[in-house]
C-alpha cells in the first residue's frame, strides 16, 4: 500500500505542473525544433475582432486601420525560417482574408488570402503582396530566436481557430 502514496503524490505534481504552464496564456515557447500551437484566448484581442467559440472573428469587412487585432506573444529557441500556419474557417470570397504580420502592424500588401473552407481547415499564411486575391506566395517568416509577437488584424468575417508556427523546410 505503499505505492498508492507515491503515484498520487505524482499526479499531484503533474497536475500542478499543468496548472501553472495554463497560465501563461500570453506568451508560448518552442521546445528545439519543435513547433508552437497558439489558441486565440491567449492572445490579446481588441475590436472589432472577437472571440466566439474558441475562434477569433469580426463582423464585417474592415480597411485595415479599423481592423481588429489579435496579438500573440511566443519565444522562438532556434533562428530560422518559419511558416505558420491556421485553422480558419472561410464560407465565401467575402469572408476569406486576415492581415498578418510578426513583429511589426501589418501593411496593406500582407494581407492572407484564405482559400474557401467548409469547415475549419488548416491552412498556410500566405501574402498578397500587389497581386490579385488568389496570387499570394507562402510566406516565410525568418524569425531570429527570442520574443517575437505575431499580429493578425481582421479584414473580413473569417474565424481563426489556432495558429502553428512550424519551422520551414
Amino acid at each position: 500500500m505503499k505505492i498508492f502514496p507515491a503515484v498520487f503524490l505524482a499526479c499531484m505534481l503533474s497536475i500542478s505542473s499543468f496548472a501553472q504552464d495554463s497560465k501563461t496564456n500570453a506568451t508560448a515557447k518552442s521546445p528545439s525544433g519543435a513547433g508552437i500551437t497558439l489558441q486565440p484566448s491567449s492572445a490579446v484581442i481588441t475590436a472589432p475582432l472577437v472571440l466566439t467559440n474558441g475562434a477569433i472573428s469580426q463582423p464585417e469587412r474592415t480597411d485595415l486601420p479599423e481592423g481588429g487585432k489579435a496579438v500573440y506573444t511566443f519565444t522562438i529557441t532556434n533562428a530560422g525560417n518559419y511558416l505558420i500556419k491556421g485553422l480558419v474557417n472561410a464560407p465565401d470570397e467575402e469572408s476569406n482574408s486576415f492581415y498578418v504580420n510578426v513583429d511589426a502592424q501589418p501593411e496593406d500588401q500582407m494581407i492572407w488570402d484564405i482559400e474557401v473552407t467548409t469547415g475549419f481547415q488548416e491552412q498556410t499564411v500566405n501574402w498578397r503582396g500587389d497581386g490579385d486575391p488568389g496570387s499570394g506566395q507562402t510566406k516565410k517568416f525568418n524569425l531570429s530566436a527570442g520574443d517575437h509577437k505575431l499580429i493578425i488584424m481582421g479584414r473580413e468575417p473569417a474565424q481563426l481557430k489556432s495558429i502553428s508556427i512550424v519551422l520551414a523546410n
